[in-house]
């Protein structure tokens, strides 16, 4: 957030992490991550950018069939330049550790001067399983109660403006 702040820009792959980590961990409404990040990208395209976030709040018609995990930074960011660029708190922190400092030791954290809670904020998700998996609960709960809104296998079925129905991309655990 502070690179799209900063810049107006926000690298593709960290904005579809920002946006998973708000919509499926915190349990946001797509909507307002739709605003905010319209509001402040340069280079903003409602169409795209409403398209992406339906596709995270699992309302949009090409489902995202993954999950990025906000911990796992290191698959997106292997030397921890990114985070260093835009954490400098952590910018002395262990490769190991930059993505996850909350796991490092508290000699290491200590000798990096990252103090959790005061120069660097505590997690707000802190079972990012759980928090998954009621996110899950809510959605499939949601689709539950409109049946007939899906097809015999579960997909998602649009009406389309002539009368008829199509079948939609659902994600696999939906």
């Amino acid at each position: 957030m502070r690179e799209l702040y900063a810049t107006g820009f926000m690298q593709q792959n960290v904005r579809m992490v920002a946006s998973d980590f708000l919509c499926t961990y915190m349990g946001m409404n797509w909507c307002l991550g739709l605003r905010v990040f319209h509001e402040h990208l340069v280079d903003a395209d409602l169409a795209i950018n409403s398209m992406m976030w339906q596709n995270c709040g699992r309302s949009g018609i090409d489902q995202w069939n993954f999950n990025l995990r906000p911990d796992r930074g290191n698959t997106r960011d292997p030397s921890g330049e990114y985070v260093r660029k835009w954490i400098p708190e952590l910018k002395h922190l262990p490769l190991k550790y930059v993505h996850c400092p909350w796991t490092a030791p508290p000699k290491v954290l200590q000798k990096c001067d990252v103090r959790l809670g005061e120069n660097y904020p505590l997690r707000i998700v802190t079972d990012l399983e759980a928090a998954r998996k009621k996110t899950m609960n809510r959605v499939l709960k949601m689709r539950r109660a409109n049946l007939s809104r899906n097809d015999s296998g579960g997909y998602d079925m649009i009406d389309l403006p002539d009368g008829r129905k199509t079948r939609v991309f659902t994600k696999k655990s939906y």
